[in-house]
């Protein structure tokens, strides 16, 4: 009777069925290095911004490159309400822990306890920047992070020159490369600002001069000038869009 399978039938069977064993392996093992790889964005619905006072941290505190805390943090609040951070807890500083009165944070809040925080500088009038928006959803704007802070019924829009009819129109047309501007007292977010746009600047404007008739009815002297405001000082609206009420009062001729 003939020999069914030849020693290099045989052969060529092992290595193929060797080299499937070996690409199974391969493909097992790349699994958790992907996972590793790609970095997760775990969405915070943000329920505190609060501006800190102080801070006040364990000789061990630290955030371990895994986003977890070691040691005890403690802030202490505008309002001198104290806010603990248990050891183990997610989160991020990006501002000094001595610095007094400087900084916010950001909590996620699971009851009273403190599950996720990020501790960011404060800027001026009590705002903190943040990136851009990606949409806004349920009464939160949202953020490429997964971070999730309330918006008031209108958001102010801050890009020169340019007409914007809708909150969708300024996402669609300048969100990439924006600045975000949230409020600490109502923590919720205020403005957004076009890439290029400097922060609210004062401005001011100059009045033609008018010439004034003399008494006798005769020709105007020149250089003599009136303010046409009759002593009311109008506020710039970039400062109204502020909150500023406007300011009235006597100039001073002098």
């Amino acid at each position: 009777m003939r020999q069914l399978f030849t020693w290099r039938f045989v052969a060529v069977v092992a290595a193929l069925a060797g080299l499937a064993l070996f690409l199974n392996a391969v493909v097992a093992d790349d699994d958790p290095l992907a996972a590793v790889l790609e970095t997760e964005v775990v969405d915070r619905r943000i329920d505190l911004i609060a501006a800190v006072f102080t801070m006040e941290s364990s000789d061990d505190f630290a955030v371990g490159a895994d986003g977890l805390t070691r040691g005890f943090l403690d802030f202490t609040l505008d309002n001198r309400k104290v806010l603990r951070v248990a050891p183990g807890t997610s989160g991020q500083v990006d501002c000094r822990l001595s610095s007094i009165s400087s900084c916010v944070v950001f909590v996620d809040l699971l009851g009273e306890a403190v599950v996720w925080f990020a501790v960011l500088p404060r800027a001026e009038r009590n705002t903190v920047e943040l990136p851009p928006i990606l949409d806004l959803e349920e009464g939160y704007a949202l953020f490429e992070n997964g971070w999730q802070i309330k918006y008031p019924p209108v958001i102010d829009r801050v890009c020169e020159g340019e007409d914007i009819v809708s909150f969708s129109d300024f996402l669609r047309r300048f969100g990439p490369g924006s600045t975000t501007v949230v409020d600490v007292d109502t923590q919720q977010v205020l403005r957004v600002r076009c890439a290029g746009e400097d922060r609210v600047e004062v401005t001011t404007t100059t009045l033609a001069p008018i010439d004034l008739p003399t008494p006798d009815g005769g020709e105007p002297v020149p250089g003599e000038e009136i303010d046409e405001n009759d002593g009311v000082v109008e506020v710039p609206a970039t400062l109204v869009e502020d909150g500023t009420d406007n300011v009235t009062g006597n100039i001073d001729e002098n």
